[in-house]
C-alpha cells in the first residue's frame, strides 16, 4: 500500500468507527427514552388481582417474558392480550386489567423484556414486538377460538400491537383495540421536550410507524382516545383511523371519550365499556353517552 494512502485509510476507518459508535449511542438513548422503564413504584402500584396465574413465556432465543393470566368465571368469555405502555410494569396496570375482566374478558398480560420480572434488557421496537408475538402464541394456546381472541394496546402498547398485527399474514384474532395510541415517534417529537434538537426527526432509530403499518392490519380495529389526553394528542387516533380506511374487506371504529385523560379512559364511565362491548359483540344496544362522536367504516 502506498505510504500516501495509508493515513487516508486510517482517517476513513476512524470516521466509520466514530459514526458507528454515534449511531449505537443514539439508538440506546432513543430506546431508553421511549420505553422510560421506571424501577420504582407508581402511586397506583398494586399486587396482581386474586386468582392471577403468574408464569414465564420462554422465547425461542434467550430470555423469558413474565406473563399474568386472569381468567373470567365464564369459560366462554373472550380473551384479550393486554400490552401496556411505557414506564410502568404490570403492577402499574392492575386497575386496567381488572377493568377488562369486569367487562367480561379473560386477560393475558405481559411485561416486555426490561420490565418487571421479565429478562433484563434495554427494550427496543424489535424486542418488544418479539415479546408480543410470543404472547400472541400463548393467547392462541389458552383461547383456541380465533373469534374470541383480541389484542389490546395502550399508548406505546398500541404501537406494539399494530406492529404485531401488521406482520400477521391472516387474522389470528378477532379484533385489535388501540387506546391513546400515537401515529409514530417522529410525530411525537413536537409534543416532547426534545423538539428543539435540530434534525432529530431525521435520526429516528425506533420509528414505531403505526400510521404506515396499520394499513397492513387485516383484522377489525377499534380506536379509543380521551379528548383530554395531554401526552398523546387525540387527533392522532383520527390520523390512524383515516390511514386504516384504505384497507379492504374489514372495518374500523373510532370512539372519543369526552374529558378522559391519557390513562383515565377505562375509568371514565359507560362510554368506554359500551364501545368495547359493541365492538366485540357483547352487547346489542350501544349508546356511548360520553363519546363526542363515533366514526365507523
Amino acid at each position: 500500500m502506498s505510504t500516501r494512502l495509508r493515513p487516508l485509510l486510517i482517517v476513513i476507518i476512524c470516521a466509520l468507527i466514530a459514526g458507528a459508535s454515534g449511531y449505537v449511542a443514539l439508538d440506546r438513548w432513543q430506546r431508553a427514552t421511549i420505553f422510560s422503564v421506571e424501577l420504582g413504584e407508581s402511586r397506583w402500584w398494586r399486587e396482581p388481582a386474586p386468582g392471577t396465574e403468574i408464569f414465564d413465556i420462554k422465547l425461542a432465543g434467550n430470555g423469558t417474558v413474565r406473563a399474568w393470566y386472569l381468567a373470567h368465571t365464564d369459560p366462554k368469555a373472550p380473551t384479550v392480550l393486554y400490552l401496556h405502555g411505557s414506564r410502568w410494569n404490570l403492577n402499574g396496570s392492575v386497575f386496567r386489567i381488572e377493568r377488562w375482566r369486569e367487562m367480561g374478558f379473560s386477560v393475558l398480560a405481559i411485561d416486555y423484556r426490561g420490565f418487571g420480572d421479565s429478562s433484563p434488557l434495554l427494550p427496543s421496537q424489535a424486542s418488544a414486538t418479539e415479546d408480543a408475538v410470543a404472547a400472541l402464541q400463548e393467547l392462541e394456546r389458552r383461547q383456541p377460538h380465533p373469534s374470541r381472541r383480541y389484542v389490546y394496546g395502550h399508548s406505546l402498547g398500541g404501537a406494539i400491537a399494530v406492529a404485531v398485527a401488521a406482520r400477521t399474514a391472516q387474522p389470528e384474532f378477532a379484533g385489535l383495540i388501540l387506546e391513546s395510541t400515537f401515529t409514530n415517534i417522529q410525530d411525537m417529537i413536537p409534543t416532547t421536550g426534545y423538539s428543539a434538537i435540530p434534525g432529530l426527526n431525521l435520526l429516528i432509530t425506533q420509528p414505531f410507524d403505526s400510521v404506515a403499518s396499520i394499513k397492513q392490519v387485516r383484522s377489525p380495529i377499534l380506536f379509543l382516545h380521551g379528548t383530554n389526553d395531554r401526552i398523546v394528542p387525540h387527533t392522532m387516533s383520527d390520523l390512524l383511523f383515516t390511514a386504516a380506511q384504505g384497507r379492504s374487506n374489514t372495518v374500523q371504529q373510532l370512539v372519543k371519550i369526552e374529558g378522559a385523560s391519557h390513562s383515565g379512559a377505562s375509568r371514565s364511565g359507560l362510554a368506554y365499556e359500551e364501545a368495547i362491548k359493541d365492538f366485540v359483540g357483547l352487547t346489542s344496544s350501544p349508546s356511548h353517552p360520553a363519546a363526542i362522536y363515533q366514526a365507523r367504516h
